[in-house]
């Protein structure tokens, strides 16, 4: 099966070693940056069903659940971000290595 053909596009990337690694560690960064808006959003959004007068337990109960599915998920793209940090890092070392030879 062959790729499809864009026409009249010819994307010519020519990128250095280090700038691959600069941006793959800044991908890194804002994927970290929207876990970090998304647990504040959790935060307030508890915050306000904490204030409320005449929240019940089953309200307290499905935040809690809703909360522990959101911390769950970004567990999991943790640990994700962390396996592709430490590939950054082997690459980085690699080319150095072969750099030095």
């Amino acid at each position: 099966m062959s790729l499809p053909n864009i026409p009249d596009i010819t994307p010519r990337i020519d990128l250095k070693r280090d700038e691959v690694v600069h941006l793959l560690l800044s991908s890194i960064a804002m994927e970290e940056i929207s876990l970090s808006q998304i647990m504040t959003a959790e935060g307030e959004k508890m915050q306000r069903i904490l204030e409320q007068e005449d929240v019940s337990v089953e309200d307290l109960i499905r935040m809690n659940r809703s909360v522990e599915r959101m911390l769950r998920t970004m567990v999991g793209k943790q640990i994700l971000l962390q396996f592709k940090l430490d590939q950054i890092v082997e690459l980085d070392e690699k080319s150095r290595v072969h750099d030095e030879k």
